[in-house]
């Protein structure tokens, strides 16, 4: 069994928690996740570093919850559960972009999720996946000049 250690020292199983098998570093399931309302999805800003992580540790949150190894992203990445899961909450979140415009604005928390939500599913699913998801974004986007010209590059380069 392989762990990423947070700087608080909790364990957390990646594995385990995105096939849906054991909980995160707080309790919490991904399918307790997935039931989020908008406002929680909006309001809580630790869930996005572990339902779609990647390689390199969040600037934005305490738990510094990241893959810290090959061996870790290479399980992850063959685990059928774990690609499945992934592009499923890439869904989820998706559709509350969708139901939510207030991310279409100069800069928004939720433009650095997307860019996350990119680079994990490059990271963990494959290029394909997370082309289309940016692609699905694009099509989101009611008027791209509004979005600061930084935040395009950084999901463009994701």
């Amino acid at each position: 069994m392989i762990y990423c250690l947070a700087l608080s020292n909790k364990k957390m199983d990646f594995e385990k928690f995105l096939t849906n098998q054991g909980p995160d570093f707080k309790g919490r399931a991904l399918e307790e996740i997935w039931a989020y309302s908008d406002n929680e999805i909006e309001s809580t800003h630790d869930f996005v570093q572990i339902v779609f992580p990647t390689n390199k540790p969040s600037q934005a949150t305490f738990n510094k919850l990241y893959l810290d190894n090959e061996k870790l992203i290479e399980n992850l990445k063959n685990n059928s559960a774990v690609t499945k899961n992934l592009k499923k909450s890439a869904s989820w979140y998706l559709s509350f972009l969708d139901r939510n415009d207030a991310w279409q604005t100069g800069y928004d928390h939720n433009q650095l999720r997307i860019t996350r939500v990119i680079e994990s599913l490059r990271l963990l699913v494959s290029d394909e996946a997370a082309d289309e998801f940016f692609k699905a974004i694009l099509i989101l986007v009611k008027d791209p000049a509004i979005l600061n010209p930084t935040t395009m590059k950084f999901w463009e380069e994701a």
